[in-house]
């Protein structure tokens, strides 16, 4: 760029020395010739010659200004990878820096915090019987016990002020020795004593008030509250600390349930399930750390007992309104008593920290446990209902093995049947016993035996009164009752009802036998129930029987006789063969049926 416009320059300059030459020339011309020329010739010359020097300018400048512009974006475009070098530099310079100045504020703080720590250290080693020799040493114009209160209390100020706990206790248990031999070596006024106690008492309730405030606090970790509680068992306050612990466990247990209700855990049982889970896992917790404190015996047990049956009581609610919301439906018994036996499985754990509360639990969902029981008995006499209202009361030869569930017939009926007898309604009888006592079984270690076995009592009794009424003499006995029931009404149909009844007298009685065979006391009950009902059954075939003499007797024709009138009951007993023996119109009627039975 230099260059072209030394160029520029030198051509401008000799461009105007030729002028200048052509001027001195034109002068010497003119001045030769002045006397030919005009005045108006000179003139013309001179301008013509002034424009063309201007227009000559004119195009040296602009050829100036296009080779200058030219030059500058050379510049630039030559120079501009080397800007953004220098730029891109001076960014990663920047962030170094940035770096550097975060590296000596963090070496600044690791100072800080190993100058804190090495004083902490220093402040530590020097024990507190040292602190304690100095305050002894001062010379004061007071007394020394007057001199010594005034230090410990500063001590102790200072202390809490910087809420450092374990100095504080370590420091009142030491100062505890240290005036009782102060008070073997010096005579004390009974001011500077109260003065002094007073003071010790007002730091010991400081000290206390600091640890309840942080015992209190709902969210503070186990090991920061045993810690707490520790500290004020030190001070003497060993009640207060029990009441704390239990306090901030039942508040956790609180909590703790209020969160399972309002997450999305109610599905299938989980809710309950995980309650049940943390119900019991904080009291034990809450055990630990109580033994933790006090030791494996402390007079405060009991209130750790106490305290472990109402948080027993707090889940026994929520495990009835879970138990409630069930419906009665299909599934319904099943799932509650699902829902009781994980809480009574989470409920046993605590007995290996010799805690017991199955008792309790059992006491405090047994009342809801019978009246849902109870629910499900009236829906299965609806179920007995609806299958014995189809039944042909045909019997039908049925496997054993085949009805009960694997490995239970050989229990229930032992081995002297491989085959039985029941009807359509019969067969499906003895299979919702079987699944009502699958699902009943586990309730009897809530020594709920008593309801079970009266239930499945009254489930039986249910199934003869159907079947009294499949034999009534006419239909409108039975839309009476309530349920439409097909009549037994041929002597086939109401021998079969007999002898499904008689084959169901037998299971059931094995049945029951097998659900409550571990428990002793239950047998004389059982018995009794057993005997019960096959007195039922025994009024049924007393009824079939009269009916079947009745029906005889108008058959062939005896019209004059009736069922009182066949029953030999003379005063003086001369035609009578027995109690036991039928009468003799009886055994005539009896023999005529037979052979025309037998005929056919």
């Amino acid at each position: 760029m230099e260059s072209t416009s030394s160029t520029s320059r030198f051509r401008f300059r000799d461009h105007n020395e030729e002028t200048a030459d052509g001027d001195l020339t034109n002068g010497r011309i003119s001045s030769d010739s002045s006397s030919v020329s005009s005045d108006g010739d000179v003139e013309s010359e001179i301008e013509s010659m002034t424009g063309k020097g201007i227009k000559h300018l004119c195009s040296e400048l602009l050829e100036l200004k296009r080779e200058s512009d030219e030059d500058f974006q050379k510049s630039i475009f030559s120079n501009y990878s080397a800007f953004l070098g220098i730029f891109e530099e001076m960014q990663g310079m920047e962030n170094e820096l940035m770096q550097l100045k975060h590296h000596v504020s963090t070496q600044k703080r690791l100072v800080k915090d190993l100058t804190d720590g090495i004083y902490m250290m220093v402040i530590a080693d020097e024990t507190v019987e040292s602190m304690i020799g100095v305050t002894l040493h001062k010379s004061s114009p007071l007394s020394l016990l007057e001199a010594h209160t005034e230090d410990v209390s500063e001590i102790l100020d200072t202390l809490l002020s910087e809420h450092r706990v374990d100095e504080v206790l370590a420091f009142l248990e030491i100062e505890a020795g240290t005036f009782q031999s102060m008070q073997l070596e010096e005579n004390l006024s009974s001011d500077v004593f109260v003065s002094y106690t007073s003071m010790i008492s007002e730091r010991r309730a400081m000290l206390a008030d600091q640890l309840i405030k942080v015992a209190e606090n709902p969210r503070l970790p186990p090991a920061e509250l045993q810690k707490a509680l520790a500290g004020l068992c030190r001070l003497g306050n060993n009640s207060l600390a029990a009441k704390l612990l239990l306090k901030y466990y039942h508040s956790r247990i609180l909590s703790g349930i209020c969160d399972l209700q309002s997450s999305k855990t109610n599905f299938h049982g989980i809710y309950i399930r995980e309650t049940a889970k943390f119900v019991f896992s904080m009291i034990s917790q809450a055990a630990r750390s109580f033994v933790v404190i006090y030791g494996e015996t402390s007079p405060y047990t009991s209130e750790l007992m106490k305290w472990a049956f109402e948080e027993t009581e707090v889940f026994s609610t929520c495990l009835n309104k879970y138990i409630k919301s069930i419906s009665e439906i299909s599934g319904g018994l099943s799932t509650a008593v699902e829902a009781v036996q994980f809480a009574m499985a989470y409920c046993s754990l605590l007995e290996t920290q010799r805690i017991v509360l199955q008792p309790c639990l059992i006491k405090h969902i047994r009342d809801c446990m019978e009246e849902v029981l109870q629910i499900h008995v009236d829906h299965f006499k609806k179920v007995i209902y609806i299958f014995t209202s189809a039944d042909a009361w045909v019997l039908g030869r049925y496997l054993v093995s085949g009805i009960f569930c694997e490995g239970r017939a050989s229990v229930v009926i032992g081995q002297q049947l491989e085959y039985c007898m029941l009807t359509n309604s019969g067969r499906k009888f003895v299979t919702l016993l079987q699944a009502i006592t699958a699902d009943l079984s586990p309730l009897v270690s809530l020594q709920m035996e008593g309801p079970i076995l009266r239930g499945l009592v009254d489930l039986f009794m249910e199934y003869i009164v159907v079947l009294e009424r499949a034999l009534a003499t006419d239909m409108i006995a039975t839309e009476e009752a309530g349920s439409r029931i097909n009549l037994a009404e041929t002597l086939a149909q109401q021998v079969s009802l007999l002898a499904n009844l008689s084959t169901l007298v037998q299971f059931f009685s094995g049945i029951v036998r097998n659900v409550f065979k571990n428990i002793n006391h239950l047998n004389f009950e059982i018995d009794s129930y057993i005997l019960y009902i096959e007195e039922a059954c025994g009024r049924l075939r007393t009824h079939f029987c009269e009916q079947f003499i009745h029906k005889i007797l108008s058959c062939e024709g005896y019209h004059g006789l009736t069922v009182e009138s066949c029953i030999n009951s003379q005063e003086d007993g001369s035609n009578m063969f027995g109690n036991l023996v039928p009468s003799v119109c009886y055994q005539v009627c009896l023999s005529s049926k037979s052979h025309k039975l037998v005929g056919n």
